[in-house]
C-alpha cells in the first residue's frame, strides 16, 4: 500500500448564490464568515483497488475497501455572525486537490447543515465541513492540496 496525505486548505468568497439566494437582499448588512479551521483528510493508504474517503462534518473519517484511514483527519470550522433571526444559506463548490506534480483529486466538501438561523454575537453561530474523496486505482502518491469555496447568503 502507497501513503497519500490528502488536504484541503481553505479559500473564502461571498458571492451571490444561484436560484433564490441571488435574490438576498442587498440592504442587509453582509453575513461576516470567519474560517477557524482547515479541513484535513488525513494520511490514506491506497491499495491497487482505490476507493473513497468520506469525512464527516464532526471530523469522522470512513475509508472503503481499498483504502486504509490512518489518522490525521478534522472537519472544517466556519463561525457567521450576523443580524439575530435572520437565516442564511450555506453553499460549498467542488474542488480540485493537487500534488505538485500535475495530479488531482476532486473533493466534494459537504457542510453539517445547509441553512442556519442567527444568534446575535460574534461566533455564536457555527458550522462544519467534511467532504468526500475518490481515489482512483493508480492514484499517484503525495500531499493533496487545494482549496474549495464557501458561500453564505441571506434568504
Amino acid at each position: 500500500m502507497r501513503a497519500i496525505s490528502a488536504m484541503a486548505v481553505i479559500a473564502l468568497s461571498l458571492s451571490p448564490l444561484p436560484g433564490d439566494f441571488a435574490h438576498a437582499d442587498t440592504r442587509k448588512q453582509a453575513p461576516i464568515v470567519e474560517a477557524a479551521t482547515d479541513i484535513s483528510f488525513g494520511i490514506v493508504a491506497a491499495s491497487a483497488t482505490g476507493g473513497t474517503i468520506e469525512l464527516t462534518p464532526s471530523g469522522v473519517a470512513h475509508c472503503t475497501a481499498g483504502l486504509q484511514c490512518l489518522g490525521g483527519e478534522r472537519a472544517g470550522l466556519f463561525y457567521v455572525t450576523g443580524p439575530k433571526d435572520y437565516m442564511v444559506g450555506i453553499v460549498l463548490a467542488p474542488a480540485r486537490l493537487t500534488n505538485g506534480r500535475g495530479n488531482s483529486l476532486l473533493a466534494l466538501p459537504k457542510a453539517s447543515q445547509s441553512t442556519m438561523v442567527l444568534d446575535p454575537g460574534k461566533r455564536k453561530n457555527q458550522f462544519s465541513v467534511g467532504g468526500k474523496l475518490t481515489l482512483s486505482a493508480a492514484q499517484p502518491e503525495g500531499a493533496y492540496t487545494g482549496s474549495y469555496e464557501v458561500m453564505v447568503e441571506y434568504f
